[in-house]
């Protein structure tokens, strides 16, 4: 994660934070989650003033992130540590394992379908992709721009929840995770509000 763009790696920051929070196997983490959350979103605000900024926009954007990189590592070390060679385990942290294999195994694009059944709001009903750590859920209203949902560690309990009434909700889903990081955006799929 360390050699990853900065978007991509304040989306690993926002998917690690999301798989360690709760997560039984790492009760005795060196950066808590709560302050891996403040350096995530440090990091990300610190991207968006060095797009509108100069010279100490960047020298700070560089700095917050050289600054979460070490947390990362710090947890990576210390999930390595309890995990060993389990790769349920690794894998439920946000983490991958290092691979000397070469050969690229691209995840396979999400299928999911929409369940408009509840007012105001939209269930999604995704099916597991294979070797997914986490999937990224982005939806628009009409024909407005995608919004993020989120990163979502598992398949359930996925919702787009204050949509109103008789509005069309769009939706896309791509799996991260794999060789590939990520896989293409499933095909959207649309629902109308109830």
């Amino acid at each position: 994660f360390a050699a990853y763009s900065d978007n991509d790696v304040n989306s690993f920051a926002a998917l690690s934070v999301s798989c360690l929070t709760n997560n039984p196997l790492t009760p005795d983490l060196p950066v808590k989650v709560p302050a891996l959350t403040t350096l995530q979103v440090d990091f990300a605000d610190s991207i968006t003033a060095a797009q509108q900024g100069g010279k100490v926009e960047t020298a700070k954007k560089n700095q917050a992130r050289t600054t979460l990189v070490s947390a990362l590592r710090q947890n990576a070390a210390y999930v390595q540590s309890v995990a060993l060679t389990d790769l349920a385990d690794i894998l439920s942290t946000g983490y991958d394992v290092v691979s000397t294999n070469k050969t690229q195994s691209p995840l396979t694009t999400p299928v999911f379908a929409l369940d408009n059944s509840f007012p105001g709001q939209i269930a999604v009903d995704l099916t597991a992709v294979v070797n997914a750590k986490s999937y990224q859920v982005q939806y628009s209203i009409g024909t407005g721009a995608w919004q993020e949902l989120g990163i979502f560690p598992n398949t359930r309990g996925i919702i787009i929840s204050g949509l109103t009434q008789a509005t069309i909700c769009n939706t896309r889903i791509r799996a991260i995770g794999g060789s590939t990081q990520y896989s293409q955006w499933g095909a959207t799929v649309s629902a109308v509000v109830n």
